[in-house]
C-alpha cells in the first residue's frame, strides 16, 4: 500500500531524513517511535505531500507520487493526479486544526463535498454516521469549543475518514491531551486497526504500539535504527540506541 525508496528530506543544510526505505502492507499498522527530532513527523509529512522530498520516491498503492533527485523531479506529475493520490491518504494532526466556527458534523462533511464532490446530504449522513461510530453520536451539532481535546480529537479522525482513504497517518495524535483524554482517541484507533485500516502511527503511548502494532520503527537522526515485531522491540531490542530509548521511556 506505502513504498518509500531511499527517502531523503532536506531543510536548507539541515539534513531531516537521511535514506529512508519502507513497505507497508495493505491493512498493516506500523507504529514509529524515536526520539523528539528523529524525523518521524517530516516523514508523515512527505508520505501526504505537505512536505516535498528533496531524494527518492514514494508510491501508494502502486501508484506514484513523488520522484525526485536533489530537489529535480524525475517524473511529471500531474497536480490532478496528485491531488487524488493525496485523498488517499488520510492524517490526523497533534492539534485537531477543527474550523472554529463550523459545528462538527460540518467539520466532518466538508472536505467530502468540496473535494469529492459529494452531494451535501449524503456527506451529512455519512458523517453523521462516522460521528457516531467515534462515539459522539450526541455531540453533532456542537462547536469545537465546546468539546474536550478527546472529543475534538475524535472528530478530526472522523474527518479524515470522511474521505475514505485508503491509508491514515497519525502524527502523535494524543500528545496534546491531558492523560485521562488519552483513552478514548486509542480506543477508536484500535477499532480502526481491528477493521484492518492500514495505519502508520507517530506516537510516544508505547502501550498502544506494543498492543496494536503488527510492526514497530525505531527511528533516530532521519534513520530507521531498528525495525521488528513489537514483542521483539520492547522485550529484545538489537541496537544499543533502541535499548537506550527504551530504558528512558518505558
Amino acid at each position: 500500500m506505502i513504498v518509500l525508496e531511499n527517502i531523503h528530506k532536506a531543510f536548507g543544510s539541515l539534513q531531516v531524513l537521511k535514506g529512508i526505505d519502507l513497505q507497508v502492507v495493505k491493512g498493516e499498522v506500523v507504529c514509529v517511535i524515536g526520539p523528539s527530532g528523529s524525523g518521524k513527523s517530516t516523514l508523515l509529512r512527505c508520505i501526504n505531500h505537505l512536505e516535498r522530498i528533496t531524494t527518492g520516491k514514494i508510491m501508494i498503492d502502486g501508484e506514484i507520487m513523488d520522484e525526485r533527485r536533489d530537489n529535480r523531479d524525475l517524473l511529471k506529475i500531474s497536480g490532478h493526479k496528485v491531488l487524488s493520490l493525496c485523498a488517499e491518504v488520510g492524517m490526523v494532526f497533534q492539534r485537531f486544526n477543527l474550523f472554529p466556527h463550523m459545528t462538527a458534523l460540518e467539520n466532518v462533511m466538508e472536505a467530502p463535498v468540496q473535494v469529492r464532490k459529494v452531494p451535501k446530504n449524503q456527506a451529512a449522513a455519512e458523517a453523521r454516521e462516522l460521528l457516531v461510530n467515534v462515539g459522539l453520536g450526541d455531540k453533532i451539532d456542537q462547536f469545537p469549543s465546546r468539546l474536550s481535546g478527546g472529543q475534538q480529537q475524535r472528530v478530526a479522525i472522523a474527518r479524515a475518514l470522511a474521505m475514505k482513504p485508503k491509508v491514515m497517518l497519525f502524527d502523535e495524535p494524543t500528545s496534546a491531551l491531558d492523560p485521562e483524554l488519552v483513552g478514548e482517541v486509542l480506543e477508536v484507533m484500535k477499532g480502526l486497526a481491528q477493521n484492518h485500516m492500514t495505519m502508520i502511527v507517530v506516537t510516544h503511548e508505547m502501550g498502544f504500539a506494543r498492543d496494536v502494532a503488527n510492526r514497530v520503527i525505531f527511528m533516530d537522526e532521519g534513520r530507521i535504527i531498528e525495525e521488528s515485531s513489537p514483542e521483539a522491540i520492547f522485550s529484545n531490542p538489537k541496537h544499543e540506541r533502541t535499548k537506550a530509548f527504551l530504558s528512558r521511556v518505558l
